[in-house]
């Protein structure tokens, strides 16, 4: 199941974060508080998913490899930022 979720979160990393967020407690374990799990649904939605499901998934919080989900995560949404620049760029000319 795990490893579903995460090859789901890829593709749609928003709708992954909203059924967590009805379905389950990751959220809620993960974070304390609404401000950095709402900036990471509008900004880095990946990100947010890689940490919610490391910090749930480890226990002792993210210390070694736990790291690398968040990390793919960051790259991931870094990306797709990029991708839509250039995309954006290669309209205009």
């Amino acid at each position: 199941m795990g490893c579903f979720i995460i090859l789901f979160g890829f593709f749609w990393p928003r709708v992954v974060l909203v059924f967590l967020w009805l379905f389950s407690t990751y959220p809620q374990r993960a974070f304390h508080g609404m401000l950095f799990p709402l900036l990471g649904f509008i900004f880095l939605p990946t990100t947010t998913l890689g940490y919610e499901l490391a910090m749930n998934w480890s226990s002792n919080g993210l210390t070694g490899l736990w790291w690398i989900l968040p990390a793919v995560g960051l790259l991931h949404d870094l990306g797709h930022l990029g991708y839509s620049s250039n995309y954006q760029n290669r309209r205009r000319a």
